[in-house]
């Protein structure tokens, strides 16, 4: 097909481009590529330097959209046809129209991704939940570069957030990424669509990473001595962690100097404990305390039948060092510790570990150990990561790897509804077969659905064991974990995130969105005559919404759109409840359940007064107090549609249930 141009215009449009941008401009129009691309891509792609893969497909510009209090993100790739070099990124403040408003520049940070050498891929997976074949050099790292070369033929990424104001103007924003290389440049529009809901700031999932003190002074090159600089960079990890939600934190008993006078009673000094605490309560946005371990696997590890109480270090009358049992020291040591606790006022912000990770074949000398631990501090909450169901009675919070979470669903299920707190743990290379990860070398998406998998199945917190667990250099050489052992990466005085890191804060706001959809038809709910209410489940919707991407623990999506269509569902759904006509609607069996062909659904729910019903074309009788209940036919494409008219607006709801395959 031949395009006819006005070349008046094109040349009046190309000389107002001015500079090198004219000249990439008239290679484009005269059919040559231009010597630097920039193209828009999901902040879910792994992008390859070397130009292996492909991209999630992408529209003209960068587009994105979040709530008020959110932190979104894209990425950018520039594509060199030619030699770039001293390539960098500029990005302008974010205007919206035809009202006013701004995003300011400085809400708006943009990172080249830099690459770790994964030498073996990771084992236990299948090969299609692989990224690529090792050895191969994968993207994870934000670095601070702020210009680099590109070879002719490869591809740099740029990663990009935008912290949207908590006052922001809801509406749609629009700036320009202009990408640079020597004399040339390219400019792509990036648009943000911001909705009138608010994220909340209150964490409603559990969150810990574990940090390791060890890795902390020797990548950062510190003094032990230095105490203030320690200070000042343990910080630095804190702010890091809440900025990423992250609402739970580690404190070592360790910390805790012991005596013992001559009298045989104990004196104990919390200042170093405390001290460590304060920084991270000084954030203003931790939940939870988490401390331990007072006990640890007999000879031969792991697999020893034996957990044994810790030997504890204590000063004797005279100075001197002494050893003592747990059975010893731990009666003295733990009302003390309660009592310390109460006194700060944060008792209840305080879960205590007992020994890491017990299986069947040493769970009765777990359960031993835990029961020492309640009858000399009733008070503390117990927390562990757990290798076995059999804690029912002995622990408060139950924290399975994810592989014994699916395999002892009903049991895990059976503890929750006799009052167990449920989190759930990963350990990368033993993720076996579909289970979600987070090895560098599985696509990052798994990361993100994590939390996802977290409202589907009720889960309440998330455990894992590697903040900063660094290799001696985890760019070239990250060892068996594949950088499953760090989020972040060290740099002096401080941390470099990793798109791992900021998947998962992003998997953590749309936990929150879910939530927020709950949360409103909660507060519907609480109106209404209790014969309806009994008939409303508020976290049905949010789940039918969270297993579009994450339908069981073996079975996820690893496609953008998708989760990116869900999430946005989440959001314009919780709009339209405040939205005449009012109606919630649920069904029984939850959406995209399978059901066999002669089946009908049941379906019902509230309705505001006044609201005429259609299901699938038929009417639907509404009560006086919102009541209705019916039993509904899937249509031959396996949908249930239900039209509302109100007096000032109408709806119409889908719901999906396919049938079995033949």
């Amino acid at each position: 097909m031949t395009i006819l141009l006005n070349h008046r215009f094109v040349l009046s449009s190309l000389l107002a481009l001015g500079g090198g941008a004219w000249l990439v401009a008239l290679a484009a129009t005269a059919g040559a590529p231009p010597p630097l691309e920039c193209i828009p891509a999901s902040d879910l792609d792994r992008v390859f330097e070397d130009g292996y893969g492909s991209l999630t497909p992408g529209q003209s510009e960068l587009s994105l959209f979040g709530l008020r209090g959110e932190t979104v993100s894209g990425q950018v790739v520039v594509v060199a046809q030619e030699q770039l070099d001293d390539l960098t990124l500029s990005v302008g403040p974010l205007q919206l129209s035809p009202v006013p408003g701004t995003i300011p520049q400085e809400n708006v940070q943009w990172n080249f991704i830099g690459g770790i050498f994964i030498a073996t891929n990771s084992p236990n997976r299948e090969v299609s939940g692989l990224l690529r074949p090792a050895p191969a050099w994968f993207p994870d790292v934000l670095t601070e570069v702020q210009k680099c070369s590109v070879p002719k033929g490869a591809r740099k990424a740029a990663y990009l957030t935008v912290k949207i104001p908590r006052d922001a103007v809801a509406g749609e924003y629009r700036t320009t990424i202009t990408a640079r290389a020597g004399g040339i440049s390219v400019a792509l529009p990036m648009a943000l669509q911001v909705y009138p809901l608010s994220l909340p700031e209150e964490r409603h999932l559990q969150v810990t990473e574990w940090y390791s003190t060890y890795a902390f002074q020797k990548h950062h090159q510190m003094e032990s001595a230095d105490d203030n600089h320690f200070l000042r960079l343990l910080k630095v990890y804190a702010e890091n962690m809440v900025d990423h939600r992250q609402n739970v934190f580690r404190v070592g008993l360790d910390l805790i100097q012991s005596r013992r006078n001559a009298d045989r009673k104990f004196q104990f000094d919390f200042s170093r404990f405390d001290q460590w605490a304060q920084v991270f309560w000084d954030t203003g946005r931790m939940d939870l305390l988490e401390t331990g371990f007072i006990a640890q696997f007999g000879p031969g590890g792991w697999s020893s039948r034996e957990i044994l109480l810790d030997q504890f270090k204590v000063k004797g009358p005279t100075g001197e060092w002494l050893s003592l049992s747990g059975e010893e020291f731990l009666p003295q040591f733990l009302p003390a510790f309660v009592s310390h606790l109460r006194e700060k006022g944060w008792l209840a912000k305080t879960v205590f570990h007992i020994c890491d990770e017990p299986s069947n074949h040493n769970v009765m000398a777990w359960r031993q150990a835990s029961d020492l631990v309640q009858r000399w501090a009733p008070e503390l909450r117990r927390i562990d990561a757990i290798e076995t169901p059999l804690c029912l009675g002995a622990l408060e919070i139950w924290v399975p790897k994810l592989d014994h979470l699916a395999t002892w669903q009903a049991a895990c299920e059976a503890a929750q509804r006799q009052g167990a707190e449920m989190w759930f743990y990963t350990v990368g290379i033993f993720q076996a077969g579909s289970l979600l990860n987070k090895t560098v070398d599985v696509p990052l998406i798994e990361t993100r659905l994590m939390h996802w998998l977290n409202y589907r199945y009720h889960l309440q917190g998330y455990l894992h064991w590697g903040f900063n667990e660094w290799t001696d250099d985890p760019i070239r050489s990250p060892g068996e974990h594949r950088g499953d052992g760090w989020h972040v990466y060290p740099k002096k005085d401080g941390l470099l995130n990793s798109m791992r890191w900021e998947q998962m804060r992003n998997g953590l706001q749309d936990y929150e969105c879910l939530w927020l959809l709950e949360h409103d038809i909660a507060q519907i709910k609480a109106k209404l005559p209790a014969r309806v209410a009994a008939l409303i489940d508020p976290r049905q919707r949010g789940v039918e919404i969270a297993s579009q991407v994450v339908a069981d623990y073996f079975q996820h999506s690893r496609n953008p759109v998708e989760l990116y269509q869900a999430k946005r569902q989440a959001i314009t759904e919780t709009l339209a409840l405040q939205q005449a006509p009012r109606l919630v609607l649920q069904t029984s069996p939850l959406e995209h359940t399978v059901v066999a062909r002669n089946c009908a659904i049941d379906v019902h729910g509230w309705a505001e007064p006044g609201t005429v019903l259609k299901a699938n074309g038929q009417p639907v009788p509404v009560a006086s107090d919102g009541l209705f209940l019916l039993e509904v036919a899937p249509s031959a494409e396996g949908e249930i549609v239900v039209e509302a008219q109100g007096q000032t607006g109408q709806k119409r709801l889908v719901r999906h249930f396919p049938r079995p395959q033949p």
